[in-house]
């Protein structure tokens, strides 16, 4: 019998419907330390566990990480209105050491308008396949950054930090929320939501102010709470370059990609040639 069901590829979900309020964006931002870009996942969080769970029998998802996230940004999020989210496996691809599962998300107002595209990869350890069915996730950047970072900042990551981001972004994942869950599944212990280090990476990551088109990483490494995470950023022809590691240096999000509409991109090259503190 087949590990992966190639049935569903391509298989877009029926549209689930999620309120945009002013409530749900402020916990999320009291969660990861303020207001982020990455919560555009918060409304297809239920809807992309749903789709991947169609691809791969119950007794494989213990051995699923997240591979990386790619968002896309087209407008803004409506607050005080409801946006319609669906979603569908795109791709599978086996390799020696595992399976690689493309989700792909779409998120549209009541009228139909495109408001953000995602993509999220789930990698299932220990399951090689052959498989090479429907289209891989954009491609992330594959050398490290170049030059000194332009910027760094060091976040503390507080105890309950799993819980709280879980709470905001209905990701309650046990590997993340119970440390009998997470040792099961081969984890010292209960880790850090990897989009909860993207979401905090990016405040560092993102201009003060400044828009942004896309926002991508790959999660290299678990990180647990009350450790530190410490972002570095470097200049990008279309944006930034960014990374973090662990307070013991271990690169914990890799390949990380700010990309910033043509006006922003702009005023953050002025914004960096009068930013004092630079080399």
């Amino acid at each position: 019998m087949a590990l992966f069901d190639e049935s569903v590829v391509g298989r877009w979900s029926e549209e689930r419907w999620f309120d945009i309020t002013a409530e749900s964006i402020a916990a999320y931002a009291d969660a990861v330390g303020g207001p982020s870009p990455a919560y555009a996942v918060v409304p297809a969080m239920g809807l992309v566990f749903a789709v991947a769970e169609t691809a791969a029998p119950a007794e494989l998802r213990g051995r699923v990480v997240h591979g990386q996230q790619d968002l896309f940004f087209h407008r803004p999020l409506p607050v005080g209105e409801s946006v319609a989210v669906s979603a569908a496996v795109v791709g599978l691809h086996g390799k020696r050491s595992g399976t690689v599962a493309t989700i792909g998300v779409r998120t549209r107002t009541a009228g139909g308008e495109l408001l953000n595209e995602q993509y999220v990869t789930e990698f299932y350890r220990g399951v090689p396949t052959d498989l090479a069915v429907g289209a891989p996730a954009p491609a992330l950047p594959t050398e490290p950054p170049a030059g000194e970072p332009v910027r760094s900042a060091a976040h503390p990551l507080p105890p309950d930090l799993p819980r709280r981001y879980a709470d905001a972004s209905g990701d309650h994942n046990p590997i993340h929320l119970d440390d009998e869950a997470a040792r099961a599944v081969g984890l010292p212990g209960v880790i850090v939501h990897g989009l909860a280090s993207l979401a905090i990476a990016s405040r560092t990551a993102l201009p003060p102010g400044a828009d942004v088109s896309r926002l991508s990483c790959r999660f290299t490494r678990p990180i647990a709470p009350g450790d530190t995470l410490t972002t570095r950023v470097w200049a990008h022809e279309r944006g930034h370059r960014f990374e973090c590691h662990d307070r013991a240096g271990a690169m914990v999000l890799g390949a990380g990609l700010v990309e910033l509409p043509r006006r922003s991109r702009e005023d953050g090259r002025r914004s960096i040639s009068n930013h004092d503190h630079l080399p």
